[in-house]
Formats: structure tokens, C-alpha cells, sequence
């Protein structure tokens, strides 16, 4: 009698912890939440990579140019390439300056690098490196790094009244403190400035209207993973879709279709709703200006009239769906004052609720658990019986199988024979259990069965479930539990 497996099963051995939540009465409800499209600040403003590329050339000879001889002194403006967007502010979160110099002049070389209008903590940007001598044939290369993390990047110009400009300016003298040196037709340095690994922290201007589309997706749905076989009726489903965008600019979303498809049974369902089709606005996020920089704007759309039941009663391992969000649909109405910030971003979900009230018919529950039994030195089983015990305080019987798998995963042997039914407890007033119910399924050990047993790698379990007073819903509450022993009645040879 005494038990080889002592067990209890409630419903979070069905569905995970994260998505059972408790009612008022103790009923449980499932709340999932599925994710369908979003982008962030990196959708709305990309920067490129290259910031200047400037360059000292002589076509004339020099035979003796003098130590800290001016060569190249230049101030370059650079539209950076944002595509529509007019961006007037960026702050850079993390990344890199990377600075390459290629010097062919026979002398060393004193250059100076900055962006006067990228600053931390009010210092500009500059970068001051004495690159070595090179030739024509052999010239010398330097390269540098600089990190810009926290940096801020006025894109005005030096007149303040420009967007997507990037100042840089070059100074190149011949090495003060070194010799004279000759200047040849051809010598040349070149300095390439690029920015490498940006992440924004924020961006400020006006993002042009841009459309971005989803195309055909799919979305997995794991709420019904284990289940294979059978129909589920719910009382209740209730479903919003919340549209949650943190940017500083105004939207609009048009979803072409969303569709419930269960590859097991090759169904599929296609939500039926004034959503489908029509186009969404959705206003742009408020600036703070404090610690909490951003307040989001939320929109949201109740879907419970629509026919989303069916949808989840076609129980999907996925989701399908087509959907257009277009920014700033009505052009610069910011005047310019269009914001991202890194934190925040543009998402719409959907958010599901399903009350544990349901008819369950034949409702197919498979799980694959590995297994292993060892076989023991000193005695051999010779044969017996394996007495699976069930107190069962659900509403639902159980009709159950387990499978042995062998290493190829092929299916060798079922353990439970005609007797295989767990039954339902006892329902009340308002169907609810009242008492739970007790089941003895008896399982026989022979020599074949045995030799299975030792052998086998993993185990299927399937479970069929049918609630009871059909067609009648039946809540589930947080306290009901499937108690299990298995206990074993062996005849044994000791050796």
C-alpha cells in the first residue's frame, strides 16, 4: 500500500502560473496577452553610418615646407541621409566615433578633429592625434574610437535653422615639433569619420509620414500547445485590442485581416469585426519634461461583440494577421516638434480573458515526460500490478492512456487496458463540486509489459477530458485537485 508516486494536479499542470489569475469567488480565469506589431525609435530614425570623409591633396611640389605649416583647415556641413524625416536633436544613448586617417606625407602629421555641435556636458567633440609619416607607396593608417555615449548632437547647422546637418571640421599642420619636410605632386591625407553601434536615447523633429507594413505574419499562440484532440465550448471570451504608442507623433492603423489557425486540424477562422478594414487614429504621446519623460497614449477597442469565440474555441497554435501603420498621416502638425524616446514605443496587442466556465468534449490532453526505471540487482519482478489511485475534485472525467516510447520515439507498448476512466467529482448547486470522487484503475505488469517498462526512454500521457452535467457550464476554482497514488503489488524472485 505504500505508494510508489504520491501526487497532486491542479490546473496550473495544464497551463502555466503567469496566465491563471483568481475571481472574486475563487473561479479562475486565463488572461493572455498576444503581441501583433510594434517598432521602436530605430524604425522611425536610422542613422547612417558615414559623418564626413575630407581630404588634403597636392598636385604642386613643395621642397621645404616648414614644421607647423597649415595644410588643411576645412569646415564641413553634412546632410545626413534620414529620409523624410527632419530630425533637429538627437541624443545618443550608446555607440562610436570611429575616426580613420590615411597619411602618404613624408612627415608627421598634426591633426585636429571635432564636432562643434556634438557636445557632453557643454564640451564639444575633438579629437587631436599626431599621425605618423607615410609614402605613396606605403602609407600610414591610424584609427581611433571615440565613445559618444550621453553625447548630444545639435542636427541645426551653425546658423541654427537647418535639420539633419552634421558640422565637422578638420584641422592639419605639419608636425610642429618635427623637421621640414617635402611635399611631393600626389601626397594626400584623408580623414573618414563614421558612426558605429548608435543606439538613440532620443530624437526631436519632425518624422515625415512613413508607412510601415507588417505583410503576412504569423504569431505563435501557445495557450492550447498540449491539447490535440476534442472541442471546447466557453461561456465567455472577452478580447480588446490596446494600442499603446509612447512616440511623440500621431498614427494611424489599418489591420487587413486576423485569422486563427489550428495546424492540427487544419482549421482556420477569420475575426469578424468593424476593425477589420477600417483605419485606426491614434494620438501621438505627451513630453513631461521630467523624470517620467513620456505619458503614452492608449486606444483601445472592445472585441467582445465580434466573433473572437469561435476564434479561440478553434483552439490555435497560431495567429495570422496584415497590418499598415502609417506616421504623422497629417503631415508636420508638430512644427517640428515630433519626439522618441529609447524607452518607449509603438505596440498593439491583443488582450485576452477567458473565464474557466466551459464544456469540454472529449478534450485531448497530450503530454511527453522522459522516463527511466532501473533495473535493481538482487531480486527480479516477475510479474504484478500497478494500482493507479485517483481522488478527483474536478468537474470532468478523465478517460486516460500512457504510452511507452522507445529510443527512436516509436510507440512499444500501452499500459492501461479497458478500465481507464478517472471520474468526474460529484457536482452541487451551481455546479459546483460538491465532493470529490474516487477512482481505482488497475494497471497489469506481465513479463512482456515488464521488459517494456526497462526499456523505455520517454512516455506519452494522454488524458481526454469530458466535464460533467454537459451541456451545462462548469466553472474552475482555484482549489480543486487531482490526487494520484500509484501503489504495486509485484511477485518477486530474490537472488
Amino acid at each position: 500500500m505504500a505508494p510508489l508516486i504520491n501526487t497532486s494536479l491542479g490546473i496550473n499542470n495544464i497551463l502555466a502560473d503567469s496566465l491563471i489569475q483568481a475571481n472574486a469567488d475563487s473561479s479562475l480565469k486565463i488572461v493572455y496577452n498576444s503581441t501583433l506589431y510594434s517598432f521602436s525609435v530605430d524604425s522611425l530614425v536610422n542613422i547612417p553610418d558615414t559623418i564626413s570623409n575630407q581630404a588634403f591633396g597636392s598636385t604642386l611640389i613643395f621642397p621645404h615646407v616648414p614644421p607647423g605649416t597649415l595644410l588643411l583647415n576645412q569646415t564641413n556641413n553634412n546632410n545626413l541621409a534620414l529620409g523624410n524625416a527632419q530630425v533637429t536633436k538627437i541624443i545618443i544613448k550608446s555607440g562610436y566615433v570611429d575616426i580613420k586617417i590615411k597619411n602618404s606625407l613624408k612627415g608627421k602629421m598634426s591633426c585636429i578633429y571635432k564636432i562643434p555641435y556634438a557636445s557632453l556636458n557643454g564640451v564639444p567633440l575633438s579629437v587631436t592625434e599626431l599621425v605618423p609619416a607615410g609614402t605613396a607607396a606605403a602609407p600610414s593608417t591610424f584609427t581611433t574610437k571615440v565613445d559618444v555615449s550621453g553625447y548630444t548632437l545639435n542636427l541645426t547647422g551653425p546658423n541654427g535653422t537647418a535639420c539633419n546637418m552634421l558640422t565637422s571640421s578638420i584641422h592639419v599642420m605639419t608636425d610642429p615639433n618635427g623637421d621640414t619636410i617635402p611635399i611631393a605632386s600626389g601626397d594626400s591625407l584623408r580623414i573618414l569619420a563614421s558612426f558605429e553601434n548608435i543606439v538613440l536615447d532620443y530624437a526631436k523633429g519632425f518624422f515625415g509620414m512613413q508607412q510601415f507594413q507588417s505583410g503576412q505574419k504569423f504569431s505563435s499562440f501557445k495557450l492550447f500547445n498540449k491539447i490535440t484532440s476534442g472541442n471546447l465550448d466557453l461561456e465567455n471570451v472577452h478580447l480588446t485590442l490596446n494600442i499603446t504608442n509612447g512616440f511623440g507623433i500621431d498614427a494611424s492603423l489599418l489591420i487587413h485581416e486576423i485569422r486563427s489557425i489550428n495546424n492540427r486540424t487544419g482549421n482556420s477562422v477569420s475575426l469578424n469585426s468593424s476593425i477589420i478594414g477600417s483605419v485606426i487614429h491614434v494620438n501621438r504621446a505627451q513630453e513631461t519634461y521630467s523624470s517620467n519623460p513620456v505619458i503614452p497614449t492608449s486606444t483601445t477597442f472592445n472585441l467582445d461583440n465580434s466573433n473572437f469565440k469561435q476564434l479561440i474555441e478553434n483552439m490555435p497554435d497560431q495567429l495570422e494577421y496584415s497590418i499598415d501603420v502609417t506616421t504623422d498621416p497629417l503631415g508636420n502638425v508638430s512644427s517640428g516638434n515630433d519626439f522618441v524616446y529609447n524607452n518607449y514605443g509603438f505596440n498593439s496587442n491583443l488582450d485576452l480573458e477567458i473565464p474557466l466556465s466551459l464544456v469540454a468534449n472529449n478534450l485531448t490532453l497530450t503530454d511527453t515526460v522522459s522516463f527511466h526505471l532501473s533495473k535493481q540487482s538482487g531480486y527480479e519482478i516477475n510479474r504484478g500490478t500497478l494500482t493507479l489511485l485517483a481522488d478527483n475534485g474536478f468537474p470532468f472525467s478523465a478517460n486516460t492512456q500512457i504510452y511507452l516510447l522507445d529510443d527512436s520515439g516509436h510507440k512499444v507498448d500501452s499500459l492501461m487496458t479497458t478500465n481507464n476512466t478517472i471520474a468526474s467529482a460529484l457536482l452541487g448547486a451551481n455546479n459546483k463540486v460538491s465532493s470529490k470522487t474516487k477512482s481505482a484503475l488497475i494497471i497489469p505488469v506481465s513479463g512482456k509489459k515488464l521488459n517494456d517498462l526497462y526499456n523505455a526512454k520517454r512516455m506519452i500521457i494522454v488524458a481526454r477530458f469530458n466535464t460533467a452535467n454537459q451541456p451545462s457550464y462548469v466553472k474552475i476554482y482555484s482549489d480543486y485537485l487531482l490526487n494520484i497514488k500509484i501503489t504495486g503489488d509485484f511477485n518477486m524472485t530474490v537472488n
